[in-house]
């Protein structure tokens, strides 16, 4: 795979019914390795990729085939590729209902779900005043926001934050001068998405994400977690953010978590995330 690729990889997106703008493949593509299928006239049918967090662990995503080739094999064999390119790395996917059977017959097991919530972003009913120590993001936080984002998400995931910053419009929340939580909000599909949301509970959550829902009231705005129940997805709602779909987060190796009180409240995306 190849940038040379991204007009025809848009069109294989857009044929599934992916939101994904030339921008949003761009970004994934400048972060990680992939491998196109081509019919004999060089057109794209099929795709698949992978990202290193470190050197014992990587997600894998953007897995879209086309119907002729779904038909022929051809995502099992892509699969194949990625294991022989990621070797003894821990994997980390999020599968669509239409992958679920392919992964769970190449060794990957299901650890939850994730839920889709977007829509239009409209005022909470029940609105959040911004606590003490939320502030905004700056360049210069970089190495906190990577800290606390590998402490959260098990990996280190410098090089996706570091190409996320410069696009992205940030809060955090400061505690006696250390950072320990952050959320950012960048435009992608059809609108902006909120993620990655890194907090320590529902109500830190719901404080670092209102900041953006109330910038972008009235514009499409989507956030991607695996909290559903509880507060956090009760406010999503409540902003006008419902559940739109659902996938569920496989691994194929060792599962990576916390090792801390941070988590995960919102994905940068379901491949990287």
């Amino acid at each position: 795979m190849a940038e040379s690729d991204l007009d025809q990889l848009h069109q294989l997106s857009i044929g599934v019914g992916w939101p994904h703008r030339p921008e949003d493949w761009r970004l994934v593509i400048g972060l990680g390795h992939g491998i196109v299928a081509c019919d004999a006239i060089g057109r794209v049918l099929g795709s698949a990729m992978w990202w290193p967090f470190g050197e014992r662990f990587a997600t894998v995503g953007m897995v879209i085939t086309s119907p002729r080739l779904q038909a022929q094999g051809a995502g099992r064999e892509l699969m194949e590729m990625i294991f022989a390119q990621t070797g003894t790395r821990d994997l980390r996917l999020n599968s669509t209902k239409a992958g679920y059977r392919l992964y769970r017959s190449l060794g990957f097991e299901p650890i939850g779900r994730i839920f889709q919530h977007q829509g239009k972003a409209l005022p909470p009913s029940d609105p959040v005043a911004a606590p003490p120590g939320l502030r905004p993001v700056f360049p210069g936080d970089l190495d906190a926001l990577v800290a606390l984002d590998s402490s959260a998400y098990g990996a280190d995931r410098r090089p996706a934050l570091t190409a996320l910053l410069p696009v992205s419009a940030g809060t955090l929340m400061e505690r006696e001068g250390e950072v320990v939580g952050f959320a950012l909000c960048r435009p992608f599909g059809r609108g902006h998405v909120v993620g990655p949301i890194v907090a320590e509970d529902d109500a830190m959550a719901i404080a670092l994400f209102s900041q953006h829902a109330q910038a972008h009231q009235g514009d499409f705005l989507r956030v991607d977690t695996a909290q559903e129940q509880g507060a956090f997805g009760a406010f999503l709602e409540s902003c006008g953010l419902t559940i739109f779909d659902t996938v569920t987060p496989m691994i194929r190796g060792r599962a990576h978590g916390p090792d801390s009180a941070a988590r995960i409240y919102g994905l940068v995306n379901q491949a990287l995330g």
